[in-house]
């Protein structure tokens, strides 16, 4: 599609706009100045990961690519502030975006391939709730076998 080929950069930079529109705007300045990957790893990886994602959605639909891609970012909108459907809704803001910015929008193979990445978006977040429940499980596991030891100890020497 030769809409595309030229509007491609213009399409992920604004994709890119509205994935760091959900963060509060101190933080979206950060995102989206700060070019140094290793001082901004999380604008890195959004940049980075959009651009596999587009290039995915109007191309191949190569899962080997596309999962890992969101997987970055869904793993890092997982651990933030975000509920599950503010964490994934950067899979649904391509629609309108294509829709606006190319000619008769976005073919409908393109806009079914977003709703199935938007269904993996979800099940990768919820994936990564699990994992974070379970070590926070595992923690309170560990604080209280510590507590007890430490309160064992503390009755033998009281004795």
């Amino acid at each position: 599609m030769e809409d595309l080929a030229e509007k491609r950069g213009a399409i992920l930079e604004k994709w890119l706009e509205q994935t760091l529109a959900s963060y509060p705007s101190q933080t979206a300045g950060f995102l989206r100045n700060e070019k140094d990957r290793f001082r901004n790893p999380v604008g890195h990886t959004l940049k980075e990961g959009l651009a596999t994602l587009l290039e995915e959605i109007t191309g191949e639909m190569d899962t080997a690519r596309i999962t890992p891609a969101l997987e970055s970012i869904v793993r890092l909108r997982a651990v933030q502030d975000f509920t599950a459907g503010q964490a994934t809704s950067f899979v649904f803001a391509l629609r309108e975006i294509l829709h606006d910015n190319l000619e008769g929008g976005a073919p409908p193979i393109w806009q079914k391939r977003i709703d199935e990445m938007a269904l993996l978006a979800f099940d990768l977040y919820m994936r990564c709730r699990e994992e974070i429940y379970e070590i926070k499980a595992r923690e309170r596991q560990r604080d209280v076998y510590v507590w007890e030891r430490m309160s064992h100890r503390a009755q033998g020497e009281s004795r």
